[in-house]
Protein backbone atom coordinates (compact mmCIF):
# COMPACT_ATOMS: atom_id res chain seq x y z
CA UNK A 1 0.00 0.00 0.00
CA UNK A 2 1.94 3.49 -1.26
CA UNK A 3 1.75 6.15 1.69
CA UNK A 4 -0.14 9.11 -0.07
CA UNK A 5 1.62 12.43 -0.75
CA UNK A 6 2.01 13.88 2.51
CA UNK A 7 0.28 17.65 1.83
CA UNK A 8 0.62 20.71 4.29
CA UNK A 9 -2.33 20.68 6.87
CA UNK A 10 -2.96 23.10 9.92
CA UNK A 11 -1.94 20.94 13.10
CA UNK A 12 -5.54 21.49 14.72
CA UNK A 13 -6.64 19.26 17.39
CA UNK A 14 -9.71 17.64 16.98
CA UNK A 15 -11.74 17.65 20.21
CA UNK A 16 -14.49 14.96 19.49
CA UNK A 17 -17.85 16.55 20.23
CA UNK A 18 -21.05 15.08 20.15
CA UNK A 19 -23.00 13.70 17.23
CA UNK A 20 -25.81 16.78 17.54
CA UNK A 21 -23.37 19.38 18.36
CA UNK A 22 -21.59 18.44 14.78
CA UNK A 23 -24.23 18.18 12.25
CA UNK A 24 -25.78 21.54 13.68
CA UNK A 25 -22.62 22.84 12.66
CA UNK A 26 -22.34 21.68 9.61
CA UNK A 27 -25.75 22.09 8.44
CA UNK A 28 -26.47 25.28 10.37
CA UNK A 29 -23.53 27.23 9.55
CA UNK A 30 -22.17 29.57 12.50
CA UNK A 31 -24.19 32.43 12.14
CA UNK A 32 -26.92 33.40 14.66
CA UNK A 33 -28.64 35.46 11.82
CA UNK A 34 -29.79 32.10 9.21
CA UNK A 35 -32.33 33.59 7.70
CA UNK A 36 -29.73 36.04 5.83
CA UNK A 37 -27.96 33.04 4.79
CA UNK A 38 -28.66 31.98 0.99
CA UNK A 39 -29.94 28.12 0.74
CA UNK A 40 -27.33 25.81 -0.06
CA UNK A 41 -26.41 25.11 -3.44
CA UNK A 42 -25.27 21.33 -4.53
CA UNK A 43 -21.98 20.83 -6.76
CA UNK A 44 -22.84 21.32 -10.64
CA UNK A 45 -23.63 17.61 -11.58
CA UNK A 46 -20.34 15.97 -12.61
CA UNK A 47 -19.62 13.15 -14.12
CA UNK A 48 -18.18 10.34 -11.44
CA UNK A 49 -15.03 9.27 -11.31
CA UNK A 50 -14.14 7.67 -8.31
CA UNK A 51 -15.68 5.96 -5.72
CA UNK A 52 -16.24 6.20 -1.24
CA UNK A 53 -16.27 2.99 -0.18
CA UNK A 54 -16.43 2.12 3.48
CA UNK A 55 -18.31 0.25 6.22
CA UNK A 56 -20.39 1.67 9.63
CA UNK A 57 -19.37 -0.02 12.44
CA UNK A 58 -22.00 0.58 15.30
CA UNK A 59 -20.80 -0.38 19.12
CA UNK A 60 -22.85 -3.64 20.24
CA UNK A 61 -24.51 -1.72 23.05
CA UNK A 62 -25.94 0.12 20.70
CA UNK A 63 -26.91 -2.00 17.65
CA UNK A 64 -30.64 -1.71 16.22
CA UNK A 65 -31.90 -4.89 14.80
CA UNK A 66 -32.50 -3.12 11.93
CA UNK A 67 -33.41 0.68 9.87
CA UNK A 68 -31.58 2.79 7.35
CA UNK A 69 -28.41 4.38 7.27
CA UNK A 70 -28.18 7.67 5.72
CA UNK A 71 -25.18 8.65 3.65
CA UNK A 72 -24.08 12.53 2.75
CA UNK A 73 -21.09 13.20 0.78
CA UNK A 74 -20.61 17.34 1.17
CA UNK A 75 -16.97 19.41 0.01
CA UNK A 76 -14.76 19.25 2.55
CA UNK A 77 -13.86 22.94 1.61
CA UNK A 78 -17.43 24.39 1.24
CA UNK A 79 -19.70 21.90 3.90
CA UNK A 80 -23.23 23.59 2.22
CA UNK A 81 -22.54 22.02 -0.50
CA UNK A 82 -23.30 18.69 -1.15
CA UNK A 83 -22.05 16.45 -3.60
CA UNK A 84 -24.29 13.00 -3.01
CA UNK A 85 -26.94 11.45 -0.70
CA UNK A 86 -27.52 7.61 -0.12
CA UNK A 87 -30.01 5.93 1.95
CA UNK A 88 -29.47 1.92 2.85
CA UNK A 89 -31.94 -0.61 4.78
CA UNK A 90 -30.24 -3.20 6.29
CA UNK A 91 -31.59 -5.54 9.27
CA UNK A 92 -28.02 -6.44 10.69
CA UNK A 93 -25.33 -4.36 11.98
CA UNK A 94 -22.73 -7.28 13.62
CA UNK A 95 -20.13 -6.86 10.91
CA UNK A 96 -21.38 -3.22 10.00
CA UNK A 97 -22.90 -1.97 7.33
CA UNK A 98 -21.21 -1.11 4.33
CA UNK A 99 -22.27 1.75 2.43
CA UNK A 100 -20.50 2.79 -1.65
CA UNK A 101 -20.93 6.30 -3.05
CA UNK A 102 -19.73 7.49 -6.42
CA UNK A 103 -17.87 11.22 -7.09
CA UNK A 104 -16.56 13.24 -9.13
CA UNK A 105 -12.90 14.04 -8.19
CA UNK A 106 -12.26 16.37 -5.69
CA UNK A 107 -12.07 16.11 -1.65
CA UNK A 108 -14.85 15.30 0.56
CA UNK A 109 -16.13 14.93 4.07
CA UNK A 110 -18.65 12.64 5.13
CA UNK A 111 -22.26 12.43 7.36
CA UNK A 112 -23.81 9.53 8.30
CA UNK A 113 -27.30 8.54 10.06
CA UNK A 114 -28.99 5.99 11.41
CA UNK A 115 -33.02 5.79 12.25
CA UNK A 116 -35.77 3.46 11.53
CA UNK A 117 -37.15 5.95 8.72
CA UNK A 118 -36.30 5.61 5.21
CA UNK A 119 -35.41 9.26 4.99
CA UNK A 120 -33.82 11.29 6.72
CA UNK A 121 -34.13 15.20 7.29
CA UNK A 122 -31.07 16.53 7.93
CA UNK A 123 -31.86 19.97 9.64
CA UNK A 124 -33.41 17.26 12.43
CA UNK A 125 -30.37 16.10 14.51
CA UNK A 126 -32.98 15.37 17.44
CA UNK A 127 -34.00 12.33 14.84
CA UNK A 128 -30.70 10.95 15.07
CA UNK A 129 -30.61 7.53 17.03
CA UNK A 130 -26.41 7.33 15.57
CA UNK A 131 -24.65 9.84 13.72
CA UNK A 132 -21.01 10.27 12.56
CA UNK A 133 -19.38 13.28 11.02
CA UNK A 134 -15.85 12.66 9.34
CA UNK A 135 -13.40 15.95 8.44
CA UNK A 136 -15.42 18.55 10.48
CA UNK A 137 -14.41 20.99 13.12
CA UNK A 138 -15.83 23.12 15.42
CA UNK A 139 -13.25 25.33 16.72
CA UNK A 140 -12.43 27.11 13.14
CA UNK A 141 -15.89 27.93 12.01
CA UNK A 142 -14.59 29.90 8.52
CA UNK A 143 -13.51 26.56 7.52
CA UNK A 144 -15.09 24.15 9.30
CA UNK A 145 -13.53 20.98 8.04
CA UNK A 146 -9.94 20.13 7.92
CA UNK A 147 -7.80 19.54 4.89
CA UNK A 148 -7.87 17.56 2.82
CA UNK A 149 -10.86 15.15 3.81
CA UNK A 150 -11.37 12.18 1.78
CA UNK A 151 -9.89 12.17 -1.55
CA UNK A 152 -10.94 10.98 -4.61
CA UNK A 153 -9.06 10.67 -7.79
CA UNK A 154 -9.67 9.38 -11.16
CA UNK A 155 -10.72 5.74 -11.31
CA UNK A 156 -9.97 4.56 -7.78
CA UNK A 157 -11.73 3.95 -4.78
CA UNK A 158 -11.24 5.34 -1.50
CA UNK A 159 -11.49 3.10 1.72
CA UNK A 160 -12.70 4.13 5.37
CA UNK A 161 -14.38 2.78 8.10
CA UNK A 162 -16.33 4.88 10.80
CA UNK A 163 -18.27 4.53 13.73
CA UNK A 164 -21.19 5.63 14.27
CA UNK A 165 -22.31 6.73 18.56
CA UNK A 166 -25.25 7.87 20.22
CA UNK A 167 -25.54 11.16 21.21
CA UNK A 168 -24.69 10.68 24.75
CA UNK A 169 -21.64 7.82 24.54
CA UNK A 170 -18.74 8.69 25.12
CA UNK A 171 -16.14 8.36 22.36
CA UNK A 172 -12.85 7.81 23.76
CA UNK A 173 -12.55 4.29 24.89
CA UNK A 174 -9.24 4.46 27.05
CA UNK A 175 -10.90 6.71 30.17
CA UNK A 176 -13.52 4.54 30.34
CA UNK A 177 -14.50 2.36 33.44
CA UNK A 178 -13.93 -1.13 31.14
CA UNK A 179 -11.19 -3.36 30.05
CA UNK A 180 -9.96 -3.29 27.03
CA UNK A 181 -9.25 -5.86 24.26
CA UNK A 182 -5.80 -4.29 22.94
CA UNK A 183 -4.81 -6.56 19.62
CA UNK A 184 -0.52 -7.10 20.14
CA UNK A 185 0.60 -6.84 16.67
CA UNK A 186 -2.88 -6.40 15.25
CA UNK A 187 -3.90 -9.95 16.35
CA UNK A 188 -0.58 -11.69 15.45
CA UNK A 189 -1.85 -15.50 16.84
CA UNK A 190 -4.88 -15.15 14.04
CA UNK A 191 -3.25 -13.32 11.29
CA UNK A 192 -0.12 -12.22 9.90
CA UNK A 193 1.23 -9.13 12.40
CA UNK A 194 0.45 -5.51 11.30
CA UNK A 195 -0.57 -6.45 7.85
CA UNK A 196 -3.61 -4.86 6.29
CA UNK A 197 -5.46 -7.95 6.35
CA UNK A 198 -4.73 -8.47 9.89
CA UNK A 199 -6.19 -4.99 10.88
CA UNK A 200 -9.32 -5.47 8.82
CA UNK A 201 -10.12 -8.59 10.65
CA UNK A 202 -9.71 -6.35 14.21
CA UNK A 203 -12.34 -3.86 12.72
CA UNK A 204 -14.55 -6.49 11.78
CA UNK A 205 -14.58 -7.88 15.07
CA UNK A 206 -16.25 -4.36 16.36
CA UNK A 207 -15.09 -0.70 17.81
CA UNK A 208 -14.33 -2.13 20.99
CA UNK A 209 -11.01 -3.82 19.62
CA UNK A 210 -7.70 -1.68 19.90
CA UNK A 211 -5.18 -1.71 17.47
CA UNK A 212 -1.33 -1.86 18.29
CA UNK A 213 0.89 -0.57 16.20
CA UNK A 214 4.46 -0.63 16.86
CA UNK A 215 7.09 2.09 15.15
CA UNK A 216 10.39 1.98 12.72
CA UNK A 217 10.64 4.66 10.79
CA UNK A 218 12.24 4.27 7.46
CA UNK A 219 15.13 6.00 5.45
CA UNK A 220 12.64 8.50 4.51
CA UNK A 221 11.30 9.12 7.43
CA UNK A 222 7.56 7.22 7.15
CA UNK A 223 6.50 5.35 9.99
CA UNK A 224 6.37 2.23 9.16
CA UNK A 225 3.96 -0.43 11.43
CA UNK A 226 6.37 -3.70 12.12
CA UNK A 227 7.49 -4.81 15.61
CA UNK A 228 11.24 -5.32 14.67
CA UNK A 229 14.18 -2.88 13.22
CA UNK A 230 14.64 -5.16 10.65
CA UNK A 231 12.80 -7.07 8.07
CA UNK A 232 14.32 -10.74 8.32
CA UNK A 233 12.01 -12.26 10.55
CA UNK A 234 8.79 -10.96 8.71
CA UNK A 235 9.09 -10.72 5.73
CA UNK A 236 11.14 -12.68 3.04
CA UNK A 237 14.08 -10.02 2.51
CA UNK A 238 16.69 -12.48 4.01
CA UNK A 239 15.69 -15.21 1.97
CA UNK A 240 16.46 -13.13 -1.39
CA UNK A 241 19.17 -10.75 0.13
CA UNK A 242 21.43 -12.06 2.47
CA UNK A 243 20.72 -15.77 3.23
CA UNK A 244 24.29 -16.34 4.83
CA UNK A 245 22.76 -13.65 7.76
CA UNK A 246 24.70 -14.10 11.21
CA UNK A 247 22.57 -13.57 14.08
CA UNK A 248 22.37 -10.31 16.37
CA UNK A 249 25.54 -10.40 18.27
CA UNK A 250 24.91 -10.91 22.08
CA UNK A 251 24.58 -7.82 22.89
CA UNK A 252 21.86 -6.69 20.59
CA UNK A 253 18.41 -7.03 20.75
CA UNK A 254 17.28 -10.45 18.82
CA UNK A 255 15.21 -9.12 16.25
CA UNK A 256 18.38 -6.34 14.92
CA UNK A 257 21.15 -7.10 12.77
CA UNK A 258 22.40 -5.83 9.42
CA UNK A 259 20.09 -7.57 7.16
CA UNK A 260 17.22 -5.65 5.68
CA UNK A 261 17.40 -2.36 8.41
CA UNK A 262 14.07 -0.53 8.09
CA UNK A 263 15.72 2.86 8.54
CA UNK A 264 18.57 2.22 5.65
CA UNK A 265 15.12 1.06 3.35
CA UNK A 266 12.83 3.49 2.04
CA UNK A 267 9.13 2.71 2.40
CA UNK A 268 8.42 1.92 -1.19
CA UNK A 269 11.62 -0.60 -1.20
CA UNK A 270 10.00 -2.03 2.02
CA UNK A 271 6.82 -2.92 0.49
CA UNK A 272 8.63 -4.75 -2.11
CA UNK A 273 8.63 -7.77 0.56
CA UNK A 274 6.43 -10.12 1.65
CA UNK A 275 5.13 -9.57 5.08
CA UNK A 276 3.04 -13.32 5.30
CA UNK A 277 6.21 -15.19 4.40
CA UNK A 278 7.16 -16.60 7.96
CA UNK A 279 3.34 -16.43 9.72
CA UNK A 280 2.44 -20.02 10.33
CA UNK A 281 0.00 -21.53 13.32
CA UNK A 282 1.46 -25.08 13.51
CA UNK A 283 5.55 -24.45 13.95
CA UNK A 284 6.63 -23.81 10.02
CA UNK A 285 4.45 -26.66 8.52
CA UNK A 286 2.64 -25.10 6.81
CA UNK A 287 3.06 -20.42 5.85
CA UNK A 288 -0.96 -20.50 4.73
CA UNK A 289 -0.10 -16.31 3.61
CA UNK A 290 2.97 -16.20 1.27
CA UNK A 291 2.68 -14.60 -1.86
CA UNK A 292 -0.57 -13.30 -0.95
CA UNK A 293 0.50 -9.39 -1.94
CA UNK A 294 0.17 -8.73 2.09
CA UNK A 295 3.26 -5.83 2.48
CA UNK A 296 4.06 -3.76 5.45
CA UNK A 297 1.70 -0.84 5.94
CA UNK A 298 2.46 2.93 7.09
CA UNK A 299 1.02 4.67 10.39
CA UNK A 300 -0.32 7.14 8.00
CA UNK A 301 -2.33 4.79 5.91
CA UNK A 302 -3.96 2.97 8.73
CA UNK A 303 -5.20 6.38 10.26
CA UNK A 304 -6.55 6.80 6.79
CA UNK A 305 -8.62 3.68 5.96
CA UNK A 306 -9.61 3.14 10.21
CA UNK A 307 -9.87 6.90 11.05
CA UNK A 308 -12.22 6.08 13.98
CA UNK A 309 -9.99 2.97 15.33
CA UNK A 310 -8.38 2.87 19.06
CA UNK A 311 -4.45 2.68 18.70
CA UNK A 312 -1.72 1.70 21.00
CA UNK A 313 0.77 3.15 19.46
CA UNK A 314 4.39 2.16 20.46
CA UNK A 315 7.68 3.81 19.29
CA UNK A 316 10.37 1.32 18.62
CA UNK A 317 14.57 1.82 19.03
CA UNK A 318 16.65 1.41 16.42
CA UNK A 319 19.56 -0.01 19.34
CA UNK A 320 22.22 0.57 16.95
CA UNK A 321 24.87 0.18 19.87
CA UNK A 322 22.52 -2.89 22.32
CA UNK A 323 19.88 -2.70 24.30
CA UNK A 324 18.43 -0.25 25.26
CA UNK A 325 20.11 2.73 22.75
CA UNK A 326 18.84 4.43 20.48
CA UNK A 327 19.37 6.91 17.64
CA UNK A 328 18.37 10.73 16.35
CA UNK A 329 16.08 8.81 13.57
CA UNK A 330 14.06 7.64 16.82
CA UNK A 331 13.58 10.92 17.90
CA UNK A 332 12.76 12.06 14.10
CA UNK A 333 10.08 9.27 14.30
CA UNK A 334 8.67 10.51 17.34
CA UNK A 335 7.88 13.72 16.47
CA UNK A 336 6.80 12.29 12.51
CA UNK A 337 4.22 10.02 14.52
CA UNK A 338 2.71 13.12 16.89
CA UNK A 339 2.42 15.07 13.71
CA UNK A 340 0.46 12.28 11.91
CA UNK A 341 -1.51 11.68 15.02
CA UNK A 342 -2.70 15.79 14.75
CA UNK A 343 -2.63 15.99 11.32
CA UNK A 344 -5.52 13.17 11.51
CA UNK A 345 -7.32 14.84 14.24
CA UNK A 346 -6.37 11.24 16.09
CA UNK A 347 -5.59 12.94 19.58
CA UNK A 348 -8.15 10.95 21.82
CA UNK A 349 -7.86 7.97 20.05
CA UNK A 350 -4.55 6.88 20.75
CA UNK A 351 -1.93 5.65 23.63
CA UNK A 352 1.90 6.20 22.70
CA UNK A 353 4.08 3.97 24.22
CA UNK A 354 7.59 3.38 24.44
CA UNK A 355 10.40 1.24 26.59
CA UNK A 356 12.74 3.91 25.83
CA UNK A 357 12.82 6.70 28.33
CA UNK A 358 14.22 9.12 25.51
CA UNK A 359 12.08 8.48 22.98
CA UNK A 360 8.93 8.80 25.24
CA UNK A 361 9.69 12.19 26.88
CA UNK A 362 10.86 13.24 23.29
CA UNK A 363 7.35 12.28 22.25
CA UNK A 364 5.53 14.16 24.85
CA UNK A 365 7.58 17.44 24.42
CA UNK A 366 5.40 17.68 21.35
CA UNK A 367 2.18 16.98 22.29
CA UNK A 368 1.77 16.73 26.56
CA UNK A 369 -2.16 16.14 25.85
CA UNK A 370 -1.97 12.56 23.39
CA UNK A 371 -1.90 9.77 25.94
CA UNK A 372 0.82 7.94 26.61
CA UNK A 373 2.28 4.95 28.94
CA UNK A 374 5.32 5.45 31.29
CA UNK A 375 8.98 3.68 29.96
CA UNK A 376 10.63 0.82 31.34
CA UNK A 377 12.27 3.65 33.60
CA UNK A 378 9.72 5.39 34.51
CA UNK A 379 7.45 2.28 36.01
CA UNK A 380 9.97 0.72 37.66
CA UNK A 381 10.56 2.64 40.62
CA UNK A 382 6.72 3.61 40.86
CA UNK A 383 5.44 -0.14 41.04
CA UNK A 384 8.78 -0.49 43.75
CA UNK A 385 6.29 2.37 45.63
CA UNK A 386 3.46 0.31 45.15
CA UNK A 387 4.41 -2.39 46.69
CA UNK A 388 5.90 -0.51 49.58
CA UNK A 389 2.28 0.91 49.73
CA UNK A 390 4.12 4.27 49.57
CA UNK A 391 1.38 6.32 48.55
CA UNK A 392 3.59 9.67 49.20
CA UNK A 393 5.43 8.55 46.23
CA UNK A 394 5.70 11.65 43.77
CA UNK A 395 5.66 10.46 40.07
CA UNK A 396 8.23 12.60 38.25
CA UNK A 397 6.39 15.16 35.84
CA UNK A 398 5.68 15.06 32.73
CA UNK A 399 4.32 11.92 32.98
CA UNK A 400 2.03 8.97 31.26
CA UNK A 401 -1.64 8.01 32.10
CA UNK A 402 -1.09 4.26 31.41
CA UNK A 403 1.23 1.29 32.80
CA UNK A 404 2.13 -1.06 30.08
CA UNK A 405 3.40 -3.93 31.73
CA UNK A 406 3.01 -7.48 31.81
CA UNK A 407 1.85 -9.96 34.90
CA UNK A 408 5.00 -11.08 36.87
CA UNK A 409 8.77 -9.57 36.45
CA UNK A 410 12.00 -10.58 37.30
CA UNK A 411 14.31 -7.88 38.90
CA UNK A 412 17.16 -9.46 40.31
CA UNK A 413 16.11 -12.65 39.61
CA UNK A 414 13.32 -12.42 42.22
CA UNK A 415 9.99 -12.68 40.68
CA UNK A 416 7.68 -10.25 41.17
CA UNK A 417 3.75 -10.49 40.31
CA UNK A 418 3.20 -7.17 39.18
CA UNK A 419 -0.52 -7.48 38.53
CA UNK A 420 -3.01 -8.57 40.38
CA UNK A 421 -5.96 -6.83 42.24
CA UNK A 422 -4.37 -4.68 45.09
CA UNK A 423 -1.56 -3.22 42.89
CA UNK A 424 -4.30 -2.54 40.23
CA UNK A 425 -6.74 -0.84 42.80
CA UNK A 426 -3.87 0.83 44.61
CA UNK A 427 -2.16 2.36 41.10
CA UNK A 428 -5.88 3.65 39.83
CA UNK A 429 -6.88 5.07 43.24
CA UNK A 430 -3.66 6.40 44.48
CA UNK A 431 -2.18 7.98 41.05
CA UNK A 432 -5.20 7.56 39.02
CA UNK A 433 -3.15 5.48 36.50
CA UNK A 434 -4.60 2.56 34.45
CA UNK A 435 -3.08 -0.48 33.59
CA UNK A 436 -2.47 -2.41 30.39
CA UNK A 437 -1.02 -6.52 30.91
CA UNK A 438 0.74 -7.98 28.57
CA UNK A 439 1.17 -10.47 26.51
CA UNK A 440 -2.18 -12.34 27.71
CA UNK A 441 -2.50 -15.52 25.44
CA UNK A 442 -3.83 -18.67 27.52
CA UNK A 443 -7.43 -18.94 28.51
CA UNK A 444 -6.42 -19.23 32.42
CA UNK A 445 -4.54 -16.12 32.23
CA UNK A 446 -7.11 -13.98 30.42
CA UNK A 447 -9.66 -14.95 33.05
CA UNK A 448 -7.24 -14.16 35.77
CA UNK A 449 -7.09 -10.90 34.40
CA UNK A 450 -10.80 -10.55 33.54
CA UNK A 451 -11.45 -10.94 37.08
CA UNK A 452 -9.52 -7.58 37.66
CA UNK A 453 -12.50 -5.37 37.94
CA UNK A 454 -10.27 -1.94 37.73
CA UNK A 455 -7.97 -3.26 35.11
CA UNK A 456 -7.82 -1.08 31.83
CA UNK A 457 -6.62 -3.46 29.20
CA UNK A 458 -5.46 -6.92 28.13
CA UNK A 459 -2.98 -6.95 25.38
CA UNK A 460 -3.10 -10.42 23.35
CA UNK A 461 -2.06 -11.85 20.52
CA UNK A 462 -5.21 -13.71 20.14
CA UNK A 463 -7.98 -10.99 20.17
CA UNK A 464 -11.19 -13.14 19.18
CA UNK A 465 -10.18 -15.57 21.46
CA UNK A 466 -10.27 -12.81 24.33
CA UNK A 467 -13.89 -11.16 23.09
CA UNK A 468 -15.19 -14.73 23.35
CA UNK A 469 -14.37 -14.81 27.05
CA UNK A 470 -15.66 -11.04 27.82
CA UNK A 471 -18.48 -11.98 26.39
CA UNK A 472 -18.56 -12.83 22.37
CA UNK A 473 -19.30 -9.15 20.90
CA UNK A 474 -15.99 -7.36 21.76
CA UNK A 475 -17.50 -4.64 24.24
CA UNK A 476 -15.49 -5.32 27.45
CA UNK A 477 -15.68 -5.99 30.51
CA UNK A 478 -17.63 -3.60 32.67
Amino acid sequence: MNVPEKKSKARQRSFYLTSALVLAALLGGCSDDSNDQPEPQPIPPAVPTGGLIGIALVFPEHRPDEGYLHIRAFDTYDVDSVAAESSIAFSDTGQGIPFEIELPEGNYGIALVINDQDSVDWDDTASFDLSRIYHCDLGAPNTPCNPDGIAITENTDSLINLTLYAPDQNRDLFLQPRTLNVAHGAGQGERPDFTLLAYENLQSLGPHIVFEADINGSADNIPVVMHDSTLDRKTNFDELNCPDKQPAPDDKHFTHNDCGRISALTFDEIIEYDAGYHWTQDSGETFPYRDQGLTAVSLESLFLRFPDAHYVIELKPEEDDGVGSFTQEDLDTAVEVAQLINDYRMGHRVTVASFTDEIVKHFRQQDDEILTAFSEAEALPLMLAVFSGDDAYEIPEPAGEFLQIPETYSLDGLNLNLVNENNVDFLLSVFDLRVHVWTINDDEAMDRMLALENLSGIITDYPEKLMQRMGGEGDGAQ
